[in-house]
């Protein structure tokens, strides 16, 4: 692979494929100083099926399906079709009774905190991985970017993790229902089937 960075830009060109991926961090902080209008523009000029299906103020998906294109060269709705693999799968779900699950999170949420998540998250901040990241928008680490802001004291951020995977938790039951047949459900607790 032959590549060269357009400095200006900011672009890494892949002169063998003819595509450039970009720094795209930059590119959403350059968006956000000069509006996004410019980076919806150029995708509604190399994707005009993808514009119809993305709000111009969500930026962060105007700069995925950007980055799909550049890194493919296939517009975004044609990845985002679900095809069928071409071989059998088996899908396992992990379920238990509600209390059990939240007991169980609240355990993993107070064993991660002894075990030094908050000084994770703090030498994330100090390798200046900015709290407003995506990736550091994941519950745990927004709340623990709270405290270390001041914003919130220790036992509020444990409390507010906990709750939030609580939420996550019952979410995922909704996008993953018991009564789908296509999923082998296991009971953490040692009884094992499937949905009914």
């Amino acid at each position: 692979m032959h590549a060269s960075l357009d400095e200006r830009e900011g672009w890494l060109w892949d002169e063998d494929r003819g595509t450039k991926k970009g720094n795209w961090y930059s590119e959403e902080l350059g968006a956000k100083s000069n509006g996004s209008s410019a980076l919806y523009q150029e995708l509604y000029d190399l994707d005009p099926t993808a514009v119809r299906q993305i709000d111009p103020r969500n930026l962060r998906r105007v700069i995925r399906a950007l980055e799909v294109y550049y890194s493919t060269s296939r517009h975004f709705p044609q990845l985002r079709k679900k095809k069928p693999p071409g071989f059998d799968t088996l899908t396992i779900g992990l379920t238990t009774e509600r209390g059990e699950l939240y007991q169980r999170i609240d355990s993993r949420v107070d064993y991660m905190v002894e075990r030094g998540f908050v000084q994770e998250v703090r030498d994330l901040i100090n390798r200046e991985y900015s709290p407003s990241l995506s990736s550091m928008s994941s519950v745990g680490d927004r709340e623990i970017g709270h405290f270390l802001n001041g914003e919130m004291v220790l036992t509020e951020a444990v409390q507010r993790i906990k709750f939030e995977t609580h939420c996550f938790a019952r979410r995922q039951y909704a996008w993953f229902r018991l009564d789908d047949q296509r999923i082998h459900w296991l009971d953490v607790g040692g009884k094992v089937g499937s949905a009914q």
